[in-house]
């Protein structure tokens, strides 16, 4: 604070502090008309910050991409020749059709959902949640029932290759289509609890992400498994 009295300084040196406003008082002193900007208050700062949900549901799924990928091609290379035996002539594809276009719709119901909670309407979110449920199920339990008449007609999981690579791609498919069952209904009970009431929304958007995923997982299989094979 020297810059601010006689050298050498008066007795008791100074009358008053001097004031120090900033960082560099020097300059202030001999710049008075040229103050320090403005500097922002720590974490005044808008900062993007991701979804947590959304970034965990997004990097399980590129996870889960890879995965269907392998189990994918393999079920190609193995059947890329016509071999003896029980293949997929042995599907039906007008039942497989039917429940297929249940999952389809199933993304469109829950798109609905999703719709429905950004308008806070919880009777539509939970109708078509609902729906959305109702869709799945039905899948599991068609796939279900396709798996029984395969096994009727003696084409099991190790019979040949093409049992073992269809029954393993379309089963691992049936088993996250069960996991997102499971989340979906903890959603659906979520909405009938007391903090639904209070204004707490379930994370819906990183579930039907994860569902409209399984989805698309399907397209592939579906169109892979079933329809290839009636344009070779």
């Amino acid at each position: 604070m020297e810059w601010a009295t006689t050298s050498p300084p008066p007795h008791e040196n100074f009358d008053a502090l001097p004031p120090i406003r900033s960082r560099r008082p020097l300059w202030d002193y001999a710049n008075p008309d040229r103050p320090d900007p403005a500097v922002p208050v720590r974490g005044a700062i808008d900062t993007f910050r991701p979804n947590k949900n959304r970034a965990g549901v997004i990097t399980f799924i590129i996870s889960e991409a890879g995965f269907f990928g392998v189990l994918i091609l393999a079920y190609l290379f193995y059947n890329a020749t016509t071999a003896s035996g029980p293949g997929s002539r042995e599907l039906n594809l007008l039942k497989t059709s039917i429940f297929s276009v249940c999952l389809f719709a199933s993304s469109f119901t829950i798109w609905r959902s999703e719709v429905g909670q950004h308008a806070n309407k919880p009777g539509k979110m939970k109708l078509w949640l609902a729906l959305t449920i109702l869709l799945g199920g039905i899948f599991v339990v068609g796939q279900g029932m396709e798996y029984w008449d395969l096994y009727r007609t003696g084409v099991t999981v190790g019979l040949d290759l093409f049992a073992t690579t269809f029954f393993t791609l379309t089963g691992f498919h049936g088993l996250h289509v069960c996991v997102g069952l499971i989340a979906l209904l903890i959603v659906l009970g979520i909405t009938f609890g007391r903090a639904f009431k209070n204004g707490h929304r379930p994370a819906l958007a990183p579930v039907s992400l994860y569902w409209h995923f399984v989805d698309v997982v399907w397209v592939f299989v579906f169109s892979i498994v079933y329809l290839w094979p009636l344009l070779r």
